[in-house]
C-alpha cells in the first residue's frame, strides 16, 4: 500500500506535495507533515535542498492560509456557528493566556483551526503571515531530515507519537502556569495593604 502510494507521488512529482500542505492550509485536517516527510523520503535532499525546500513549502502554507483567515474576518458568526464549539474554545484559551504566539505554535503541532482564532482577533495580515512561517518552517526542516533517514513507516509513527507527547508537556506547562499565577495571586492578596485587615483606632480617653 506504501510503496502505491510513493509511486502516485513520485508521478505526480512537487505537485503532490502542494496539495498536500495545501489541504492543510485550508484548516481541514489533513497531516501536512507526513507529506512533508515523505517527499524528504522520494528526494534525498541535501542540508541546503532541505532549508530552501522547507522556505518554499512554507510560503505555499503561509499563501493558502490566508483563505481560512479572511472567511473567519468576513463571515465570522457563520464560522462560530459551524466550527467545533470545545475545540474553539480550547484554541481561544491558549491564545488568550499565552498571546499570539500560540498561532505559531497551533501551526506547529497541527491545530489548523488555529487560523479562524487570528481572524476572529483581527490580527494583522503580516503578523499572522510572520506566526505562521514561523510555527511551519521548522516542522518543515524537520520533517524532510526525518524523511532522508529512511523507514518511513516507523518515521510516521514516531511522529504521531511525538505530536501527542508536545500536546502532552504544553499541557503540563499550562497546569504549571495556572498554578503559580494562582499561588502568586493569593501571595499578593495576603500581602497586599487592601488584603489586610484594618485595625480599629483606639480612641484616647480624655483625663
Amino acid at each position: 500500500m506504501i510503496e502505491l502510494i510513493f509511486d502516485l507521488l513520485r508521478q505526480l512529482g512537487w505537485i503532490g506535495l502542494v496539495i498536500g500542505v495545501a489541504i492543510e492550509a485550508l484548516s481541514i485536517p489533513f497531516p501536512a507533515a507526513i507529506f512533508v516527510l515523505v517527499y524528504g523520503y522520494l528526494l534525498n535532499p541535501t542540508w541546503l535542498d532541505i532549508l530552501l525546500y522547507s522556505v518554499w513549502t512554507s510560503l505555499i502554507y503561509v499563501t493558502v492560509s490566508f483563505i481560512p483567515y479572511v472567511i473567519s474576518i468576513r463571515y465570522e458568526s457563520v464560522v462560530r456557528e459551524k466550527m467545533p464549539k470545545q475545540k474553539m474554545a480550547f484554541a481561544q484559551k491558549w491564545v488568550d493566556k499565552y498571546g499570539d504566539w500560540m498561532i505559531a505554535v497551533g501551526r506547529f503541532i497541527g491545530m489548523g483551526y488555529i487560523t479562524y482564532i487570528a481572524g476572529f482577533s483581527h490580527m494583522t495580515k503580516w503578523k499572522f503571515a510572520a506566526l505562521t512561517f514561523i510555527g511551519f518552517y521548522p516542522l518543515s526542516i524537520i520533517m524532510f531530515y526525518l524523511g532522508t533517514l529512511g523507514n518511513i513507516e516507523a518515521m510516521i509513527t514516531r511522529f504521531q507519537q511525538a505530536q501527542w507527547l508536545i500536546l502532552i508537556v504544553l499541557g503540563v506547562l499550562l497546569s504549571l502556569y495556572i498554578f503559580f499565577r494562582i499561588q502568586r495571586r493569593k501571595k499578593f492578596k495576603v500581602n497586599s495593604p487592601i488584603g489586610k485587615p484594618k485595625r480599629r483606632r483606639q480612641r484616647s480617653s480624655c483625663p
